[in-house]
């Protein structure tokens, strides 16, 4: 995998060089040229070099949606999403904890990008960026949140 992909990238991959090479694939096997560039970044990460990592982030930036879906369903990672009991309370909780302010900024998108990661939620990255924005907690979704909570 990482030599065949490497030879048709070169000592200097760029991302507009992969997107020329994978526009002139057959549409079938475009799909299998992105899933062997993604596995290259989590089998063989610690011996590629400087100038392939930096690509395969740029690429992962690039085509964030397809990479998620790729590691949800093509590695054992997306056999440990975590299920939600109340999506929605938790995109209202999110968008309260991860508001942005003065000292903070917010990228709802690789927040967004994040959770899919974590939590067996059927959302896109744009939709779920969009759900935290706009989300607005309020009291009751607080006491919601800690009507479970004894304390002893």
């Amino acid at each position: 995998m990482k030599n065949s992909l490497m030879v048709q990238l070169g000592a200097k991959p760029t991302l507009q060089h992969f997107r020329k090479i994978v526009m002139n694939l057959p549409t079938r096997e475009r799909a299998g040229f992105m899933k062997e560039a993604f596995g290259l970044a989590f089998s063989e990460w610690r011996s590629l070099d400087v100038v392939y990592q930096k690509f395969l982030v740029a690429l992962i930036k690039s085509e964030r949606q397809q990479f998620v879906e790729f590691v949800r369903k093509e590695t054992i990672l997306g056999e440990f999403l975590y299920d939600l009991k109340n999506e929605d309370l938790f995109v209202r909780i999110l968008n309260l904890l991860e508001r942005p302010s003065k000292k903070h900024k917010t990228s709802y998108s690789r927040l967004a990008f994040s959770v899919l990661f974590a939590f067996n939620v059927d959302w896109e990255i744009k939709g779920l960026s969009d759900k935290i924005r706009y989300a607005k907690a309020d009291r009751d979704d607080l006491f919601e949140l800690f009507e479970g909570i004894k304390i002893d």
